[in-house]
């Protein structure tokens, strides 16, 4: 059961996927990119293939010892993900993935709901990611941003401690005075399990919940935060 309190003084998001759709946006850069190699639209599945595999190579690369800036962590994703299909990553290709994920359209119920919680709470983003590519689509979510906290800051990627560390440095907040809301299981519940932090699982694609994590809420989407996060007495 989730805890509300009166320290609670910042909520945490995710950005990709969590906010912004992320899966989407994934899946029309892999098309794009196939469709410049094929010389045709690449088939759903084809796209979809890619994409999957574009996502988890940028995982195994952010967990590597030694640290990548975010661009190159998709570069060296896509090169490889790419290969895997039989073609050869160029330029062209790195600028189709950098634009489309330069400028990710939120979630519908997003918006509305983050003016409905800073009426309450400050708002803060840690993501995975570097200041310049997540710039445009804080941008496109339309609501102010307290904090945008990001891997290129902390040189570090969720789900290694330091990169909450130093968002909850920046803040000037303890983890107790947070809660965490996220999609991610391996890169933010594993890490809110691991601190302490309270969390709420945004289930949007129906995953099984890995046992090891235990979030204090589950919803599909945001559309039931205010709901769960605003005191009754407010």
């Amino acid at each position: 059961m989730l805890e509300i309190n009166s320290r609670t003084k910042v909520l945490t998001f995710d950005c990709y996927g969590t906010l912004v759709q992320w899966h989407r946006a994934v899946r029309h850069a892999a098309a794009a990119i196939l469709q410049r190699h094929l010389a045709a639209e690449a088939p759903d599945q084809r796209s979809s293939a890619l994409a999957v595999r574009l996502r988890e190579r940028a995982v195994e690369f952010q967990q590597q010892s030694g640290f990548l800036d975010y661009e190159a962590v998709l570069e060296a994703s896509l090169r490889e993900a790419l290969g895997e299909n039989g073609f050869e990553a160029d330029a062209q290709d790195l600028e189709i993935l950098l634009a489309t994920l330069g400028k990710i359209e939120p979630h519908p119920e997003v918006p509305e709901v983050l003016a409905r919680l800073r009426q309450h709470y400050r708002i803060a983003v840690i993501s995975n990611t570097s200041d310049a590519l997540i710039a445009g689509t804080i941008a496109a979510i339309g609501t102010p941003i307290d904090f945008v906290i990001t891997a290129q800051q902390a040189r570090a990627y969720k789900p290694d401690h330091r990169l909450f560390e130093h968002a909850h440095a920046v803040m000037g907040v303890t983890r107790d005075e947070t809660i965490h809301v996220a999609m991610g299981q391996f890169s933010d519940l594993k890490v809110c399990q691991e601190l302490g932090i309270r969390s709420v699982w945004i289930d949007r694609e129906g995953e099984p919940l890995d046992p090891a994590w235990h979030p204090d809420a589950v919803l599909k989407d945001l559309s039931g935060l205010p709901q769960l996060l605003v005191p009754a007495s407010t």
